[in-house]
């Protein structure tokens, strides 16, 4: 059973020190000799897992770490083990903690509760002055990050660069047909009739399929902003709302069962899966979507030699029903991950030493480039990837993951490196949604109470599901919306929605204290 997380950002913040690893807004401050943390050889134990990835003691990355810091660290988890949280809580269960935990932050917070973790105010104060310099640049990453306690017992893993998800549309389809960009919510829709209509794709056959997602869950969600509502988590005015529990969602509802309905979206949209793009594209059917900038500018590669001329670019979002040009989904800067220090570890402040190693400007360029002279070269101040990286058999990640960079733990992405490896066609779109501000504040990574967290994961499941089921019921006309929503509203209260949202008020309330 999980706790939701809220949607995809740090809360509306833009000062995070970002964009290359050429120091700008960062200062690195090594100690007089260095990096070293200790004049001598530390050993430290470390446990990481997560999903798939265990942290390796041989990985070449942390050697080089090693070389600079004098720092080396040895794994705990189980390499065997596929449950993260399973190893987890066994881990903690048996009282045997290393020096260094890796982690969410909800099971970091609550062992930190239950005394197992080190708070790290006061050496982060005396010892981390990396750290402490971006903490106090940027509030948000702290007060989204301590434990209801206001202490912080972990340092979280910052991800770089805002833009994650855009708009996309065939624009050879639209050049065929004599169309331009939709710039608002009834061109978009007469955009899709037109898909829908003209036969864009020139087989003869009313087979295209205007708008397709590939995830089943979100099927239609990401259309619901259109109609001027947010759809997740946000704040109004000073008050926190979950836009499926607000009047305004019924407009949308309405009018996306009535696009449903019209053959504007995909009828396989809630069954289609996540090969939707290979699919609906591949058979040269598919007009537009809202997915992620990188893997969907990739198709007009793979698909060129099938699909001659195939543009499927991004586009800015349409302004909505209230006239307001916003995208709803971004980049979570602020990560729910991250690393801390056990409180039975005799090497407090090697760790903490350790940590504001990875908040210089070396370190981070460590943890997101690779080795230099291996991976990357300097070349006008920026780190570059070596052409054997960039056209490799494996993905630019994944040849990083395998050497012990780009793990979760606590330090900063820079936005550079996957800049490098990412299409030209998505780079483009990427730069666009930036330069315009098109992203609306997101809602911050909030801290819950034992109380909340126990209330939340008692009453949301259901909640989320009944949202979820009522939203297709409602698209693909099983159910009359207008009949039939104030029913939806009163179930929704019954289940306890007005006690999450109070809940999540509270805890906002708490955030902006220390924000």
């Amino acid at each position: 059973m999980s706790i939701p997380l809220v949607a995809c950002s740090d809360g509306g913040k833009k000062d995070v020190a970002a964009g290359t690893d050429s120091g700008q807004g960062q200062s690195s401050q090594p100690a007089a000799n260095g990096f070293k943390v200790s004049d001598k050889a530390v050993e430290m134990t470390i446990h990481y897992h997560d999903d798939t990835k265990v942290f390796k003691d041989d990985f070449p990355l942390f050697k080089k770490a090693q070389e600079m810091t004098n720092v080396k660290l040895h794994g705990t988890a189980p390499p065997s083990a596929t449950n993260s949280r399973e190893v987890f809580n066994l881990m903690m269960a048996s009282g045997n903690l290393p020096d260094i935990i890796s982690g969410l932050k909800l099971e970091l917070n609550k062992a930190a509760l239950d005394g197992a973790m080190e708070p790290l105010d006061d050496l982060i104060d005396k010892h981390a002055p990396n750290i402490k310099k971006f903490l106090q640049d940027n509030k948000w990453a702290k007060a989204g990050s301590v434990a209801s306690d206001g202490k912080l017992y972990f340092i979280p893993y910052i991800m770089d660069g805002e833009a994650s998800e855009g708009w996309y549309i065939r624009k050879d389809w639209l050049d065929k047909l004599g169309l331009k960009e939709p710039k608002t919510v009834d061109e978009y829709y007469e955009t899709l009739k037109a898909f829908r209509e003209k036969d864009p794709n020139g087989n003869g056959k009313k087979d295209e399929i205007p708008y397709f997602s590939r995830d089943n869950k979100e099927a239609v969600t990401k259309l619901v902003p259109l109609f001027g509502v947010r759809p997740e988590w946000h704040v109004a005015n000073g008050k926190v709302q979950y836009g499926k529990y607000l009047p305004e969602y019924k407009e949308a509802m309405v009018n996306l069962a009535k696009w449903y309905k019209e053959d504007l979206i995909d009828k396989e949209i809630y069954t289609r899966g996540a090969k939707s793009r290979e699919i609906v594209l591949g058979d040269n059917a598919g007009g537009a979507t809202h997915d992620w900038f990188p893997s969907t500018a990739t198709y007009n590669e793979t698909l060129k030699d099938k699909i001659p001329g195939i543009q499927f670019v991004p586009f800015a979002p349409p302004a909505d029903r209230n006239g307001k040009v916003q995208q709803e989904y971004s980049r979570r800067l602020l990560q729910d991950k991250g690393w801390g220090i056990s409180s039975t570890s005799k090497h407090k402040v090697e760790a903490i030493k350790y940590f504001d190693f990875w908040f210089t400007v070396e370190g981070r360029r460590l943890m997101n480039f690779g080795i230099e002279g291996v991976h990357y070269d300097m070349k006008d101040g920026k780190p570059i990837f070596k052409p054997e990286v960039l056209n490799g058999k494996e993905p630019v990640n994944k040849q990083l993951w395998d050497i012990g960079a780009q793990l979760n733990t606590g330090y900063q992405m820079d936005l550079f490196y996957e800049q490098q490896w990412t299409n030209p066609i998505a780079n483009k779109g990427i730069q666009m949604y930036i330069d315009n501000k098109y992203f609306a504040p997101q809602f911050p990574s909030v801290t819950f109470t034992p109380k909340e967290e126990k209330t939340i994961s008692e009453k949301w499941p259901a909640i989320d599901t009944y949202m979820r089921e009522m939203q297709q019921k409602w698209v693909m006309g099983a159910e009359a919306v207008e009949p039939n929503y104030d029913k939806y509203m009163k179930r929704l209260k019954e289940m306890g929605m007005d006690e999450i949202v109070k809940i999540y008020q509270d805890a906002y309330e708490r955030y902006q204290k220390n924000a």
